[in-house]
């Protein structure tokens, strides 16, 4: 039986109501909190409402756990004029929570100290100074974005993917506390994907866990078609995002310009994007078979996934997607890029994968893609089938477990 461990872990996006970062700040933390005494220090004025709303819904919930609230100063008006401006309040925030974490460790005298959110290479935090077995992770974010693809992004994109390219880079290589982090003594490095797993090796020279840093509480499948009802039943492709740039969405509809098959595409979300992909599904002369839905409540999120036959994810600056992992478990085959997360959650088994090269190329491979599953039913309802049992292995039960094996590990 696992032995009951002290905990200090730093999640400064945490909310039982939202998925992304705050979302896996609170499974994490949940899960781990059924093994462990858990202390997490948290950002106050966005996470404190919500926590506290689940504590009183929940009595029990907070037997393990106990919440430290921490503000974190803002400039809404310098971040849109500068986004990286939202590193140094963050950095700011990380101080604070290393004065208070040196407070609650000669009060608490914790076994472990996990820095787990934001998932971002760039900020380590303060906490690895304090001399405890420390863990940092999942963290990705050290990949680039693809340079072919940056000029199909429109100049925004253009401009941004291509300054961020280059600011990753410079920090990835010469920024000093990653690189101090992660070789400390007694210490684990958890990377969320293989990619950002095999650059924590060749830049920082040690080896690290591998943990993607989404994952399913429950697995709600759905009854998988044995057949479609009939061939001229249009293909229901889903795809869901922000609206931004790097989510890519105007691949996927040059690719529909292309297939030569019945189809509806179903668009979750809206963004600073929106009117810009709907002019170009008029410019290419798919704009009617488009269902432009904007962000909406989780069930009818739901209704749409469970009835479509498709998920495509066209993202070129991603970890792996919460979404990515509902659409699994849906019995949704995923189209994808051979990048980012989504090369590692997607295997033949539940999908297709896209080579990166150009997006030429690529968006002909994805209409390729989509008609193969089009005309052969049969390979359709084994990837799907293989998308529910894939969706299993990131169940958050066994991340937690691997976990348990990274503090064990040491400890002993």
């Amino acid at each position: 039986m696992q032995k009951k461990l002290k905990l200090l872990i730093s999640a400064y996006a945490c909310s039982p109501y939202h998925g992304s970062e705050p979302g896996m700040g609170w499974n994490f933390i949940s899960g781990l909190s059924k093994f462990h005494d858990i202390h997490v220090i948290v950002e106050k004025r966005k996470w404190q409402k919500p926590i506290n709303k689940y504590l009183a819904s929940n009595p029990s919930f907070e037997q393990n756990l106990t919440f430290h609230f921490i503000d974190k100063k803002r400039n809404k008006n310098l971040r849109k004029l500068w986004p990286p401006s939202y590193y140094w309040y963050y950095k700011n925030w990380q101080k604070k929570a290393y004065k208070l974490a040196l407070k609650l460790d000669k009060k608490e005298k914790f076994d472990i100290i996990h820095q787990l959110n934001m998932v971002g290479y760039r900020e380590p935090g303060y906490l690895w100074k304090i001399e405890k077995p420390f863990v940092w992770g999942p963290i990705g974010g050290l990949e680039n974005s693809p340079w072919s693809f940056l000029p199909s992004l429109g100049l925004k994109g253009l401009f941004f993917y291509t300054g961020r390219n280059i600011f990753n880079l410079v920090q990835r290589n010469f920024s000093k506390r990653p690189k101090r982090v992660a070789n400390r003594k007694n210490v684990s490095i958890i990377a969320a994907t293989p990619s950002n797993q095999d650059l924590i090796k060749s830049l920082w020279g040690i080896s690290s866990k591998l943990i993607c840093e989404v994952g399913q509480e429950t697995i709600e499948t759905v009854m998988v078609p044995e057949k479609r009802i009939s061939i001229n039943e249009p293909l229901k492709i889903v795809w869901s995002g922000e609206h931004g740039p790097r989510k890519n969405l105007g691949l996927l509809l040059k690719a529909l310009e292309q297939v030569k098959i019945p189809f509806e595409l179903h668009i979750l979300g809206k963004g600073e994007m929106t009117k810009i992909w709907q002019n170009l599904a008029k410019k290419v002369n798919i704009y009617e078979h488009c269902h432009w839905y904007g962000w909406v409540e989780r069930n009818k999120a739901i209704e749409i996934m469970s009835t479509g036959h498709v998920f495509c994810i066209t993202s070129i600056s991603d970890l792996t997607a919460t979404v990515t992992l509902e659409a699994l478990s849906y019995g949704l085959p995923i189209v994808c890029l051979d990048h980012c997360g989504f090369a590692h959650v997607v295997t033949e088994e539940c999908g297709i994968k896209i080579a990166v090269n150009t997006p030429r190329k690529a968006s002909e491979n994805i209409a390729n893609a989509l008609e193969k599953l089009y005309f052969e039913e049969s390979f359709r309802q084994k990837l799907s089938k293989g998308a529910i049992l894939r969706a299993e292995e990131f169940n958050w039960s066994k991340k937690i477990g691997y976990l348990n094996a990274i503090y064990k590990s040491l400890l002993y």
